[in-house]
């Protein structure tokens, strides 16, 4: 029954996106245990979400380039939320890359990739940048030396 519910929100969050762009709802829970509720944090300033996983050697890359990003932007805002999808085998592995590269912000596990695929990813790392009114307004999957530039630029545009 929940997986025909999954697939039902899935195919209305498919419609969704086709002609709107609020952001899907979601709650998945921190490295610490505690539930993160997305749509509790609107109005607050610019959310970055970026889907990464531990064995991605161009998350790694990415998530340096985010974690400058964020100390430079936090306390105009910006917020950074790091949803790990790693599987059961490999998610007790995230706490200690976290540690060892003192990500600053805010990270999520999504063990099942259900909130992966609720933004329609397919392989990490992604990044949905979403406004303070709750949309999306740039999306990318994909991590290149430079592709930072311009996801910086568009967080200057929202910050303003």
């Amino acid at each position: 029954m929940r997986r025909m519910l999954i697939v039902f929100f899935l195919s209305l969050t498919n419609f969704a996106f086709a002609g709107q762009t609020t952001a899907p709802d979601f709650t998945l829970p921190d490295i610490g245990g505690n539930n993160y509720q997305l749509s509790k944090n609107f109005g607050k300033g610019p959310i970055l979400i970026n889907f990464w996983a531990t064995w991605c050697l161009p998350c790694r890359s990415e998530m340096k380039a985010l974690k400058k990003i964020y100390k430079k932007y936090k306390d105009d805002g910006l917020q950074v939320l790091s949803v790990s999808v790693d599987d059961p085998r490999t998610v007790s592995k995230v706490k200690g890359t976290v540690k060892t590269y003192r990500y600053p912000f805010t990270i999520l596990l999504d063990t099942n990739s259900e909130v992966f695929q609720l933004y329609q990813g397919t392989n990490p790392p992604l990044s949905v940048l979403i406004n303070k009114n709750g949309e999306i307004v740039y999306t990318h999957t994909g991590y290149r030396k430079g592709d930072e530039i311009n996801l910086q630029k568009k967080i200057v545009k929202l910050l303003k």
